[in-house]
């Protein structure tokens, strides 16, 4: 390991001596990192490859069922022009609170069902295809990219921390400090307010029947074309999401193993601790950063802590995201004029406050929490993976459809409900 280090140092002595280190210390640094990575590869076989078996097995059983329907079927409702429908009709809610489009609203209804990185990949294809501004997509990106509640409850409350209490504790948090990051971005190059009485004008509905016709027009495909084009767009956007699981899984081990993450949460443990985290919480936060999976399951295996340190640690890390989904939305952003310094920003403000969100939302989940009752489809029989892949992907299809519908039923109504309002 030691030969590693100096080796790996070296080759950063070597570059810093070739470059002007003022000018390239960001990219030699970058080289060492890799360099690092890539030997230790070597020196650890056995355990980057069972980590990356492990990354394959959580891509493949549960991100890719999970994802998969929501990525085809928004992909086809963008296409179709539903989401320009149903924005024309929710813009009279969404545009005052967030100073952005009404597409938002099915940005965000899936972002929060489906969870990571659904929000930030519907953001950047209404961005693509130029339904919304560069201003309007980075106002979306900070509020529409979220966990999903199969995630909060599901993989981390349930099955890390056997506690649903804390499942909702994390999911009220984790989504009112969504919600709270969107109103504060909504003055992210404010230039006008919105006008509510210009959005709700006579003529409402009609108008949005032709801005989805219109938007199904210029794209001038037919539907099987469509549905090809979902389709393929949506099995690429798994694979890149899958090779950074993969690789990330990797990364993670090695620091485990060359004692990186140790080293970490020592030299960080007096600003850590400054936080009121406790200090065997240190390696796991230092872990979350990474990867959040890998840092509540480390925090879960911690007996000595409060139920309140729980509840503000998993709710930090998930709306962190962690570098591993960070590097996710980077390569969807990338193909857009999307400020990813400014998304990763928006990430920071969303963990602190969220986790600020905890010590509101816990006091009340305690009082109600003799009246929880555990979702049936967290109730899992044992059954073959087969059975659970396929089992997985059904619900996660069935869900897609439930917020479609719920989302579409909500649209139509407005407008009646604004034409009552004006007669009033």
């Amino acid at each position: 390991m030691k030969l590693l280090i100096l080796f790996s140092l070296f080759i950063f002595f070597l570059l810093c001596k070739k470059l002007r280190l003022q000018q390239h210390l960001g990219y030699a640094i970058l080289v060492l990192l890799v360099t690092t990575i890539t030997l230790s590869m070597i020196f650890y076989p056995k355990e980057a490859v069972d980590a990356a078996k492990t990354g394959v097995d959580t891509w493949f059983n549960i991100v890719f069922p999970a994802l998969l329907p929501f990525f085809i079927g928004a992909e086809l409702m963008v296409g179709l022009g539903v989401v320009r429908f149903m924005g024309v009709l929710l813009e009279p809610i969404i545009r005052p609170l967030f100073n952005v489009p009404g597409e938002a609203s099915f940005v965000f209804a899936m972002s929060i069902t489906s969870g990571y990185p659904v929000g930030v990949k519907l953001t950047s294809k209404l961005r693509e295809q130029g339904i919304v501004s560069r201003v309007e997509a980075q106002r979306m990106v900070s509020f529409c990219s979220t966990s999903g509640p199969l995630f909060l409850i599901g993989a981390v409350s349930i099955g890390m921390f056997h506690n649903p209490q804390l499942g909702v504790t994390l999911s009220l948090s984790h989504y009112l400090g969504a919600i709270a990051t969107g109103l504060l971005f909504r003055f992210y190059h404010c230039e006008k307010r919105a006008s509510l009485q210009s959005l709700a004008h006579k003529g409402y509905f009609s108008r949005a029947f032709r801005e989805m016709s219109a938007t199904y027009k210029n794209n001038n495909k037919s539907f099987g074309l469509l549905m090809g084009e979902a389709v393929k767009n949506s099995i690429e956007t798994m694979l890149a999401v899958g090779g950074f699981i993969i690789i990330f899984s990797v990364i993670i081990r090695i620091f485990q193993l060359t004692g990186i993450i140790q080293w970490l949460s020592t030299a960080f443990s007096t600003p850590l601790s400054l936080f009121g985290l406790h200090q065997n919480l240190h390696p796991a936060f230092i872990s979350g950063i990474f990867e959040i999976t890998i840092g509540c399951k480390l925090a879960s295996e911690i007996q000595n802590i409060t139920f309140l340190q729980q509840a503000i640690f998993t709710t930090m890390v998930i709306s962190w995201s962690g570098l591993s989904i960070h590097a996710q939305a980077i390569s969807l952003l990338s193909k857009t004029d999307i400020r990813t310094n400014i998304y990763i920003f928006s990430k920071l403000l969303h963990a602190i406050l969220s986790s600020s969100m905890v010590f509101l939302v816990s006091p009340l989940v305690t009082a109600a929490s003799k009246h929880i009752i555990l979702p049936v489809f967290l109730h899992t029989p044992e059954i073959s993976p087969f059975e659970n892949w396929l089992k997985n992907l059904l619900f996660s299809f069935e869900l897609f459809l439930i917020i479609t519908f719920t989302a579409l039923s909500i649209s139509l109504l407005l407008p009646w409900i604004f034409h009552l309002y004006e007669k009033k």
